[in-house]
């Protein structure tokens, strides 16, 4: 017999899986760009080709591209090997990334998750994605984890296993307008790692939404390290 918390979860999955299709079907994906909005996809074909997108060569640590982006392996903490990003936070990929995270768009999760598949490519052998961790107050508030669900749908495609290796221990204030000392302290032993969890030996790949100042994927890194993963890189949709 299934325990309850067993019932519950397939339950949760079994009714946002028929809501999405009823959504899709009575109003189909429209595009990112809030100042588009057409029918039919997650984007559409003139707002995506206006996107700037990050391509090699980029730094192999920081994943700035190449004489079109200043260096930021300064800003990354030594825990975190590697980062990459799809694109410049901009264009439709920041209106869809505002309106995934903060109005409950949260449909567009496989669309956008499929998006990191390519950057978790470029990393190398990896074992396993690892979503960064809101904190359960949070969590609950918006009703979700952005992270995890974009952990989720770009670990299946990549055929690699999500792991909640990570909690939230305190409930930080928002990063959004501090400086980057301020990040940095702000996440500064926020997160623990969840016993249950085997990293021993693993190359793990955080998932996130933006990188700012890499202070939360740095933080997370630095937890993963000392439980004993062996390599810890990042992707995100935006930077």
């Amino acid at each position: 017999m299934l325990a309850p918390q067993a019932l519950s979860g397939i339950a949760r999955r079994t009714i946002a899986a028929a809501t999405a299709a009823i959504i899709d079907a009575i109003y189909p994906p429209r595009c990112g760009a809030a100042d588009c909005g057409r029918r039919g996809a997650w984007v559409c074909p003139d707002c995506d080709a206006a996107l700037s997108r990050i391509v090699p060569p980029w730094c192999a640590r920081c994943g700035a591209p190449v004489g079109l982006a200043p260096c930021r392996c300064h800003e990354l903490v030594p825990a975190l090997a590697a980062v990459r990003s799809v694109a410049p936070f901009d264009g439709w990929l920041r209106d869809a990334i505002v309106a995934f995270k903060y109005r409950d768009e949260w449909a567009r999760a496989d669309h956008l998750g499929g998006l990191l598949v390519e950057r978790l490519a470029s990393l190398g052998p990896v074992d396993a994605v690892v979503p960064v961790p809101l904190h359960p107050k949070r969590e609950r508030r918006r009703g979700y984890n952005q992270a995890a669900l974009l952990a989720n749908r770009a670990g299946r495609r990549a055929h690699l296993p999500s792991l909640d290796a990570l909690a939230r221990t305190r409930d930080t204030p928002q990063q959004v307008g501090l400086e980057a000392t301020a990040r940095h302290a702000n996440v500064a032993g926020a997160f623990a790692h969840c016993p249950d969890s085997d990293v021993a030996g693993k190359h793990l790949v955080l998932v996130d939404d933006v990188l700012t100042t890499g202070a939360t994927l740095g933080a997370c890194a630095e937890t993963l390290l000392a439980a004993g993963a062996a390599r810890v890189c990042a992707v995100t949709l935006a930077r």
